[in-house]
């Protein structure tokens, strides 16, 4: 389903916000969007006529009734409450009804009396006999209450407007969430960041206040690009969050605001530039789809130069060569940076220590993958009238001038632990207790990290023998021992006693959701997790019911364990409890996860390469292909990249970065062995394949391994046709590298082999790479000729 389903919630509301609040989420949880009037402007006829008017737009109407009948205007019979639920009856749309039960305790300001009280009980009785009505008695009650019932009316209004799709189709729709461009100055946040503290952002006023002076002080107008850089967990993202909705826009005069995450699975170089350019342009993506990405990127920089702006990067190590990986959802900092980096230079800089890796090691892995987006990036450095704050693990490299020292335009802050009275208030702010002099040392030995104290934070407060004490808990859990150890092993530490408290159902959501690599939507959880009517019960699919499910789902966010995207509906993990709770999983258990997501892909189809229009309709392939790998099924995954993503990468999008992304994974031990596939064509194909991507992605000395071996397996199979091919794709990377003399005798060699065979189509097809080669050797006469020829 494309559009949600508006929902209009009925009820008085002074006395039931909290009940309010919690049908509002069974909306969201089952991906339904809900209306309602908080607060009426004025209690007169245009309140009517604005409630009135949500009950129009409804497809649903959800009724909530306690013991407040509800305010009835000057000249009416009836209250505004009792208005909704006949015009609702008018318009014949499904109506749910929940009554609160006679047994709840209720303050006696939120009883009605006298002829209130009278209109209300027969408001009741007609309920009671129109409808099949629900009684709650408490918040949580009506919220599972109002799941179920919700979850069965939008099976039926999914029926209906799906007109004949198959249920895959439908949840092939739901995997992505493409946020509506609004017109500015309404900020564009095109992926809504879902991991902040439950409690929101505790502290770090210092850094706050410094991003504050960077867009309000004259010391810092030079400063295009502020870069917040830190290791996982630190914070980065919720600092920013907090301080691009909270802070900002109080403090300057903006054109518009953009909030860009590249932790999402659409949200590419490409993506950004298109829509951020929709967003300030104020023009729709269609007017922009014919138009060429370079005129996008001109475009969007003349825009940035003429009008304020800030413009928010959250992620952006994602799009450089260490993260830009089909499992980055799935590696820890130290895995993709090692630890074999200069940690006194760093200090000689006056940068912390775990800034080293960040800001001076692996050059090459702090790179962009694609090198378009580290071209723009700089041409961002150069802009002065808008600000763009960068948050990512790694110092982009493209940043930097050769010295190692930031670009002029561009600053860096390092982001370090809380200070000790920020930890201290985020410990204290989950329940959990304990003195400054016996929490601080503890503290230290996570580095003051955020996460790490937050997870600890909440499992002692929900300790059931002493909640809250600190000392207690540790006696029950004598394996503590976060002294001497580094960070990461401590954060292993602490998220595997945070999951002890786990029950095994939500152990297996845990499981599930981290088994993906982008957020997981409900509809696919609800396939995952629950079990169909009278199946028997299983770990695997754990759950009878929603109202099941959603008790484990809220479980995990109030944790910290689980982030929640209300208005997409999807659910997402920290990328430091994504990579630690995958690791400790038993390979039988990964196993069976990557089975359970190979089913869930399998049954959605698969679009054609020639209908494909951007890289996200190509999601479900991807996803099925990371699931047979995870199986270790390579030759599986390789028919399904040979038939449903070669093509589309390489031919139809040009996607190379992605083609090199999949076919990296083919070879689990590296370049310097073969692809484990059973046979010598198919470790051929995806050599080539592999090659090939690096060669246009700017790669052309990374192509010229993969193309040699597999060379040498034709020459082996004695293949003369494909040993043509590849011998004209090695001369063409050997061009591209400078080595003439060696492209000039590989072409001259692959256009012997056709005349050989006599195959005039590959004669033909090999000469342009012989002209081309000349040409750039200055030989252009001969290089006519060879082009002449070809075209005959």
């Amino acid at each position: 389903m494309n559009e949600q389903s508006i929902v209009m919630i009925s009820s008085t509301a002074q006395d039931l916000p909290d009940y309010r609040d919690q049908v509002k989420d069974a909306c969201l949880r089952t991906s339904m969007f809900p209306k309602m009037m908080e607060q009426l402007p004025a209690l007169d006829a245009d309140a009517i006529e604005a409630s009135l008017a949500l009950v129009d737009e409804a497809d649903v109407y959800l009724g909530v009734f306690a013991h407040r009948y509800g305010y009835i205007p000057d000249g009416y019979d009836i209250s505004i409450t009792q208005m909704e639920y006949e015009r609702a009856v008018e318009r014949k749309i499904p109506r749910l009804i929940f009554l609160m039960s006679d047994d709840v305790p209720v303050l006696p300001k939120d009883v009605d009396k006298g002829d209130a009280a009278v209109k209300l009980d027969a408001l009741k009785a007609r309920l009671k006999k129109e409808h099949v009505v629900d009684f709650f008695e408490s918040p949580k009650d009506l919220r599972g209450l109002a799941l179920h019932s919700l979850n069965e009316i939008k099976k039926q209004l999914d029926d209906a407007i799906t007109d004949g799709k198959t249920s895959g189709e439908v949840l092939s729709a739901n995997l992505h969430h493409v946020s509506a461009i609004p017109k500015k100055p309404e900020p564009y946040i095109a992926h809504p960041y879902t991991l902040l503290q439950v409690k929101g952002l505790i502290g770090r006023k210092p850094e706050l206040e410094m991003l504050t002076d960077w867009i309000t002080k004259p010391e810092f107008e030079d400063t295009t690009i502020f870069n917040i850089v830190a290791i996982g967990g630190m914070g980065k993202s919720a600092l920013t969050w907090t301080w691009f909705n909270d802070i900002a826009p109080q403090e300057t005069k903006l054109a518009g605001r953009v909030w860009w995450s590249f932790y999402e699975s659409d949200a590419t170089f490409e993506n950004f530039v298109t829509r951020t350019l929709a967003y300030v342009c104020g023009c729709s993506l269609e007017e922009l789809k014919d138009m060429p990405l370079v005129d996008q990127q001109n475009a969007l920089l003349n825009a940035l130069n003429k009008e304020p702006y800030l413009l928010v990067l959250d992620g952006l190590e994602r799009i450089l060569i260490a993260y830009a990986r089909q499992d980055a959802a799935f590696i820890s900092d130290t895995t993709a940076l090692d630890d074999k980096t200069d940690n006194i230079v760093a200090g000689a800089q006056g940068l912390p220590q775990s800034a080293a890796q960040s800001f001076i090691g692996k050059h090459q892995l702090r790179k962009t993958a694609d090198v378009r987006a580290g071209q723009f990036l700089r041409k961002l450095a150069q802009i002065r009238n808008s600000r763009i704050l960068v948050s990512t693990r790694l110092y982009p490299a493209d940043l930097q001038v050769p010295s190692g020292q930031p670009s002029p335009g561009c600053s860096a802050l390092f982001l370090e632990g809380l200070s000790d009275q920020d930890a201290l208030d985020l410990w204290s702010a989950y329940g959990a207790k304990g003195s400054r002099e016996a929490m601080l040392p503890i503290f230290r030995t996570v580095d003051k990290h955020p996460l790490l104290i937050q997870l600890l934070a909440y499992e002692v407060a929900e300790f059931r023998d002493a909640p809250g004490d600190f000392d207690g808990w540790c006696a029950a859990n004598p394996d503590f021992n976060p002294f001497d150890l580094p960070l990461v092993q401590v954060q292993s530490g602490v998220l595997e006693h945070t999951l002890r408290g786990l029950s095994g159902a939500e152990l297996r959501t845990l499981h599930v959701v981290a088994g993906f690599r982008m957020p997981a939507g409900m509809e696919t959880l609800k396939a995952l997790l629950i079990r169909s009517s009278g199946d028997d019960h299983s770990p695997q699919q754990p759950f009878a019911t929603l109202k099941e499910l959603d008790r484990s789902l809220t479980a995990l966010e109030d944790r910290g364990l689980l982030g929640w995207d209300r208005r997409a509906n999807r659910y997402d993990l920290h990328p430091i409890v994504r990579g630690v709770v995958w690791r400790g999983l038993e390979d039988a258990v990964r196993g069976d996860i990557y089975g359970s997501l190979r089913r869930h892909f399998e049954a959605m189809p698969m679009i054609n390469y020639s209908e494909v229009e951007c890289a996200e309709d190509l999601t479900p392939a991807i996803e099925l292909f990371n699931s047979l790998i995870g199986l270790g099924n390579y030759e599986d995954a390789y028919t399904i990249f040979r038939d449903r993503l070669y093509k589309a990468t390489l031919y139809r999008l040009s996607a190379n970065r992605l083609l090199v992304e999949l076919l990296e994974r083919l070879f689990p031990d590296g370049l310097d062995a073969l692809a484990p596939l059973s046979s010598a064509p198919m470790q051929a194909f995806a050599l080539n394949a592999l090659a090939q991507g690096y060669q246009l992605s700017g790669r052309p000395g990374a192509a010229v391994q993969p193309f040699e071996l597999a060379h040498e397996i034709y020459v082996r199979e004695d293949n003369q046709k494909y040993l043509s091919i590849i011998l004209c794709n090695i001369s063409d990377t050997l061009r591209l590298s400078g080595a003439l003399y060696r492209a000039e005798a590989t072409a001259k060699t692959a256009l012997v082999i056709n005349r050989n065979r006599k195959d005039r189509l590959r004669e033909g097809a090999s000469l342009p790479w012989l002209g081309s080669i000349l040409s750039q050797s200055g030989m252009y006469e001969e290089a006519e000729i060879a082009l002449q020829r070809a075209l005959r």
